[in-house]
């Protein structure tokens, strides 16, 4: 077996008669100009864009980058979890694709020879990746959040890991992009949540080796390349690991290139990117400056209107439950385009979209989004990713975070299609929560214990995407 870490989450597997490509995103950018590739990739052999399988963790454009799948051979056997709600299926299909398996949670699947793959979902809609050839194990958690016993699930089949790969930076905009009236509102995570979550997390797991992975990008667009300094950096991860007194696991940080085998090891660059990160970044920016110039020319020709935006928010209020006004009970603001009535306001409670001329005095919040990026987050049905891409600003009213953070959870999992909640009501969906009932008989425990309401917990985990939960930060 060898595998090469291509960049970010992006990782190639080889053994003598397949080869598996694992969330690619190679070349350009994500979320709306926002996010790009750091340490910079280089250009990939052709033929590691017909590989025999292909697997997807989730739907988010840093795993399921639609340029880069658009360039992948068509006769790949593309791989997915299979979650409740059916979301990537059939754009692949779209895609041109026609060989897709869906992979059951914790079920073996053979490739070929000893080569096999077990999918491990968790949350809404993300998954862990199992990689094994008998001999070698690969945990491939990249920003999955799968903890509990649902991780133990792991150890148990496959013991414990030769290499862990998980996430350790931000890949959403709260706190970072927030101001709060009450600073204590900023602090349900920070940059120890997330290392200290990769720290415990070896300590569950224990592998012989843990990679630092799924973090790297840096930020190159006008409205986020400040936020680069808040970013979390692997050198970081690497001095905390050595101050942890963890013995059993050695850490080994990988550039984009550098991969492993079974014969040889470890062939590494030992490039420092991140001692003069800065200077790169800078020379990384006038690089794709004519890209993010056209990108903001496209943006301009967009038009927000405020009938789209009560269309589309009005449909998802209709779509939460009933009772959600008991947990939202303050309204959401946006702030619009127009400036004669510039504040655009969802109301849980009556389930209506207004609009103000004036900031309604028991707001939870008020959100800042370029209008153009709005229309198209719209019109493609993908406003949760605003969140992700850190291309906006949130300020909090006291106690704010509470409405806010459910808020963009709720809509996540609307936009996916998980609501109105009929939709899950299904053979599908219930063979699904059946195979994965470990994961939820720890969500149900949770609650009976006092770690915060179910749906919030389990939205807020959605939302904070490459975090702890927001209890399990509060806690910590």
């Amino acid at each position: 077996m060898r595998f090469s870490i291509v960049g970010h989450a992006t990782l190639y597997v080889e053994t003598e008669r397949a080869h598996l490509l694992v969330d690619p995103w190679l070349f350009g950018s994500c979320y709306w100009r926002s996010w790009w590739h750091y340490p910079p990739i280089s250009d990939v052999p052709e033929s590691w864009l017909a590989p025999e399988y292909l697997y997807l963790t989730h739907h988010h454009f840093d795993h399921f980058h639609y340029p880069t799948l658009r360039r992948v051979d068509r006769k790949t056997h593309i791989l997915v979890p299979e979650v409740a709600i059916d979301f990537m299926v059939g754009e692949l299909r779209n895609l041109g694709f026609s060989r897709i398996t869906e992979l059951p949670h914790g079920q073996r699947t053979r490739l070929t020879g000893d080569f096999e793959i077990a999918s491990f979902q968790y949350g809404f809609d993300d998954s862990a990746l199992v990689i094994t050839d008998g001999r070698t194990v690969i945990v491939n958690l990249n920003d999955c959040k799968i903890r509990g016993r649902p991780l133990h699930q792991i150890i148990t089949n496959f013991e414990h890991p030769t290499f862990l790969l998980k996430n350790y930076s931000w890949a959403q905009s709260y706190p970072i992009c927030y101001r709060a009236e009450n600073p204590a509102d900023l602090e349900l995570l920070s940059r120890d949540s997330y290392i200290q979550d990769f720290l415990q997390t070896v300590r569950e797991t224990e592998p012989k080796y843990a990679i630092p992975f799924a973090s790297m990008v840096c930020l190159l667009h006008p409205e986020t390349r400040h936020l680069n300094k808040e970013l979390i950096t692997s050198p970081e991860v690497a001095e905390a690991f050595a101050r942890s007194g963890i013995t059993t696991t050695e850490l080994v940080t990988f550039n984009p290139g550098d991969s492993w085998d079974d014969k040889s090891g470890f062939t590494r660059s030992h490039d420092d990117y991140y001692r003069d990160r800065d200077v790169r970044i800078s020379q990384l920016e006038a690089d794709v400056a004519p890209a993010i110039e056209r990108s903001l020319a496209e943006e301009a020709a967009r038009e927000l209107t405020f009938e789209a935006f009560a269309n589309y928010f009005g449909d998802f209020l209709r779509a939460l439950p009933p009772g959600i006004g008991w947990l939202l009970r303050r309204p959401v603001v946006f702030e619009g385009p127009n400036a004669a009535q510039p504040y655009w306001i969802l109301d849980f409670r009556r389930r209506t979209v207004w609009r103000s001329a004036t900031l309604p005095e028991g707001r939870a919040n008020l959100v800042r989004i370029p209008p153009g990026v709005l229309a198209d987050a719209i019109e493609k049905r993908i406003t949760y990713y605003i969140h992700i891409s850190m291309r906006l600003e949130i300020d909090l009213r006291p106690a704010g975070h509470k409405e806010d953070l459910f808020f963009w959870g709720l809509l996540a999992i609307w936009e996916l299609g998980y609501l109105p909640l009929r939709r899950t009501l299904s053979v599908r969906a219930l063979r699904v929560v059946w195979r994965r009932r470990a994961e939820f008989w720890e969500a149900v425990v949770s609650k009976l214990f006092g770690r915060g309401p179910l749906v919030a917990r389990m939205t807020t985990n959605l939302m904070t995407d490459e975090a702890p939960s927001e209890t399990e930060a509060v806690a910590r």
